[in-house]
């Protein structure tokens, strides 16, 4: 028994030192994108056939369906629930493709909440809200501290403001006549007119702006004949408030927000470079966070294989070389994302080092802790491995490596399992 926990353990750390490798190589060479969509793709094709050949396949053969499919059912939501939880820690940021996706999810939840202060804009409640929401990827978010001047008075009028956090006091020479908070608009009629500021605006405390330019709102005028026609039925009805409330009833603005809604999310809100950057930004230092992402991932793939080594069968090569390849282009992808995070070299290093050492442990807990149960006991643990697994394929490695890798992705997917396959033919 120690022997067989022990070899487990060798075979556990075998399969990952290709993470610190790739991780070596990925610092080195700096590959990009295509050749890294590649590599990741060749990856999920051997790990793909490891789950499903030599995980699922034995235990399918001696207990059937309901095991295997309680154990997949079983790994995939605990590892949907641990990944959700380890994500809000900073975990998304040690992979490209969860960093988009998280990117992503923050720019729909920004866009709903300009559409929301859209609506306090009086003059666009007479505007198809699909048109309105064609502004939002056009919103620009700034901070003013306290006693800035956002604009001056006599200077060219050239946006609208909308206020998400903090105060605006509205200034006429030296005569403060307003004061605006969260969900208040000013400066509309910047977006109708090249007449200078006739008033000043002044942040009372540090607040926070949605600020939309006229130049984005002048495209969607000359782009939408509805939104022209808004546009001069306001400058008719011009009255001398520089800022105007909007009462309307309940149901209108309901329905204003919903069709608002759905127009944005039936639409691609794809986030920019700078939106990328700025997620990054706010959760690069997440160190811990990003480790135990890394662990989770790892963590099935470990366990299966000190269960695989047994007494009365080989030892499992082939899914030892699914987990190698895949193991190799996915520190080469995430040290990359480290490294523009500006993690040291030595940092990153040591991070897929520890994370090789944690997997020849989980090998040889797997082999203590997991013989000599029932088949049904450990057809329930592989498909607990197999789901785990296959959620982490298709959520982490698939989307980015088809995000870049255009149609080279389908054949070094195949080129993998192939490769999974012939170490199978041979051991």
């Amino acid at each position: 028994m120690e022997n067989l926990a022990l070899t487990a353990c060798v075979v556990g750390f075998i399969s990952a030192v290709s993470l610190p490798m790739g991780s070596a190589l990925g610092l080195w060479t700096r590959p990009g994108a295509k050749v890294t969509s590649a590599f990741m793709a060749f990856g999920g094709g051997a790990l793909l056939f490891a789950l499903t050949i030599e995980i699922v396949a034995h235990s399918f053969e001696k207990v059937g369906f309901g095991p295997l499919a309680l154990g997949c059912v079983i790994g995939g939501l605990l590892y949907e629930f641990l990944n959700h939880g380890l994500n809000k820690q900073g975990a998304f940021v040690r992979k490209a493709s969860t960093i988009v996706r998280q990117a992503t999810k923050w720019q729909k939840e920004r866009a709903q909440v300009i559409m929301k202060y859209l609506f306090g804009v009086s003059f666009l409640h007479s505007i198809d809200p699909e048109e309105v929401a064609k502004l939002v990827p056009h919103v620009d978010e700034i901070a003013v501290e306290q006693g800035a001047f956002v604009f001056k008075e006599g200077m060219r009028a050239d946006a609208l403001y909308l206020i998400a956090s903090g105060a605006v006091e509205i200034i006429v020479g030296d005569q403060p006549i307003s004061r605006l908070g969260p969900g208040d608009a000013f400066g509309e009629m910047g977006l109708l007119t090249d007449n200078p500021r006739v008033a000043s605006a002044m942040a009372l405390e540090k607040t926070s702006l949605f600020r939309v330019s006229k130049e984005d709102f002048d495209g969607l005028v000359a782009a939408s004949p509805k939104v022209k026609k808004a546009v001069e039925a306001m400058m008719q009805q011009r009255s001398k408030d520089l800022v105007k409330k909007s009462f309307l009833q309940a149901d209108t603005a309901k329905d204003w927000e919903k069709r608002a809604s759905t127009y944005l999310n039936s639409h691609d809100l794809a986030p920019t470079s700078l939106d990328i950057n700025k997620t990054v930004q706010q959760h690069g230092g997440a160190t811990l966070g990003i480790w135990l992402g890394i662990l989770l991932d790892g963590i099935p793939e470990s366990l299966v294989i000190g269960i695989e080594v047994t007494a009365d069968k080989a030892l499992p090569w082939a899914l030892v070389a699914g987990v190698f390849l895949s193991n190799l282009p996915e520190a080469m992808s995430s040290s990359v994302v480290m490294r523009n995070q500006r993690f040291s070299v030595a940092k990153i290093i040591l991070m897929w080092t520890s994370i090789t050492v944690m997997t020849a442990v989980g090998a040889l807990a797997g082999n203590l802790f997991f013989q000599g149960h029932s088949e049904y006991f450990i057809a329930v643990l592989r498909g607990t491995a197999a789901g785990a697994m296959l959620t982490m394929i298709a959520e982490t490695m698939l989307p980015e490596a088809y995000e870049q890798g255009g149609v080279i992705v389908g054949l070094s997917t195949l080129a993998g399992f192939l490769a999974a396959l012939y170490v199978k033919s041979i051991s």
